[in-house]
């Protein structure tokens, strides 16, 4: 058996190179993960690039990147309660943040709002490798599992690399249905056709919701498309239609009940997704945008009783219940799955998440850590 894994660590912007490093003595509720699959996140973009805003620059590097992370537990410290029915052999995907476990949201679930957690970011693929074990991270053969990482058992034949989508699912199911609350029959539109917004067009769709829209880009058709087959009831090219117009023809002028706008950086679609709610309607924003929202209607949310939401990660509850979802066969989202990559073609990877090759289209890209022959 191997004593070090095989890491891709980041030691500046588009700094990085392959490490060995020690596998740790496993304390009490620890675990070594042998991973299978990491799933690419718009976040690993940036993070590579030297552009994320989260963590400290002094504490940016180095650092293994890396968090939507399936994989086989290869060796275990002794066994806590909170590992009880958790063995050696088990496929698990890891709750990426790590919380203390001990502050008023995480006792009742809600780890991700976690008050006091140990690290600047406690986050897999957020936290340097100078903190010891330094296994935080999927882009490497292994991961340390902390005693208080929560983990979400896969049946040993379930695909790995559709495990991964396990992820974007358990954001879809937290931001989409449980932060806003859920009624069957609601109206949705879903501003952005990335792995996201994809997830949430298939959460909306299995947990009866009434009419879906999915927007998206011209050079997005592929994703429009795949909305489509996950249960949207239309979808809008909003480089071909005003969205807005299209929302309200579709509703006969009323709008919909809720505005999930998964769209990152711009503003425009903050308030597109406004004037898109009926009187009592949500928005929920998940996309991350830095700038302040010019003529922001307050007049309208105020007069219309809309409520608008910030939704960041997701609660345990939301994973458990994606994992589900998946497991069950209730929720199939194996066509977003459009490559898998060698961690040696990490970069390559990365190039065609963001669509710069080609005459690639992707939508969901995985990463395993084998060499390309």
């Amino acid at each position: 058996m191997a004593s070090t894994a095989t890491a891709l660590v980041q030691t500046g912007p588009k700094e990085q190179h392959f490490e060995e490093i020690p596998f740790p003595t496993l304390p009490p509720g620890a675990a070594l993960l042998r991973v299978e699959a990491n799933g690419i996140c718009g976040s690993d973009v940036e993070s590579f690039l030297g552009e994320d805003r989260i963590v400290p620059a002094d504490r940016k590097y180095p650092r293994i990147n890396g968090h939507e992370i399936v994989g086989v537990i290869e060796d275990m410290g002794p066994k806590t309660k909170h590992r009880e029915g958790l063995n050696i052999g088990d496929r698990v995907a890891v709750n990426p943040v790590i919380a203390c476990g001990k502050c008023g949201p995480c006792t009742d679930g809600r780890m991700h709002m976690c008050a006091a957690g140990r690290f600047p970011v406690p986050v897999y693929g957020f936290i340097p490798t100078t903190v010891t074990p330094g296994l935080w991270g999927g882009y490497s053969t292994h991961v340390y599992l902390d005693p208080e990482t929560i983990v979400y058992p896969f049946p040993a034949d379930f695909d790995p690399f559709s495990a991964t989508l396990w992820n974007p699912l358990g954001g879809a199911v937290q931001w989409s249905l449980m932060t806003p609350g859920h009624s069957v029959g609601q109206s949705v539109v879903v501003l952005g056709s990335g792995q996201r917004g994809l997830a949430i067009v298939a959460a909306q769709r299995a947990a009866g919701s009434g009419l879906i829209v999915a927007t998206g880009l011209s050079r997005d058709q592929h994703k429009l498309d795949l909305a489509v087959e996950f249960g949207a009831d239309a979808v809008v090219d909003v480089e071909k239609q005003d969205p807005v117009e299209a929302v309200l023809e579709l509703t006969g002028g009323q709008g919909v009940d809720l505005v999930i706008d998964t769209v990152p950086k711009i503003t425009s679609t903050t308030l597109q997704g406004i004037q898109m709610l009926k009187a009592g309607g949500t928005l929920v924003n998940i996309g991350v945008k830095e700038a302040t929202v010019d003529g922001f209607p307050i007049g309208r949310i105020t007069s219309k009783n809309i409520r608008v939401i910030g939704a960041a990660n997701s609660s345990i509850a939301a994973y458990r219940t994606a994992a589900d979802m998946l497991i069950s066969g209730r929720v199939k989202l194996d066509k977003m799955r459009t490559h898998v990559f060698g961690f040696d073609r990490f970069e390559e990877a990365l190039d065609t998440l963001e669509a710069k090759i080609p005459g690639v289209k992707s939508v969901n890209v995985v990463v395993t850590p084998t060499f390309t022959a």
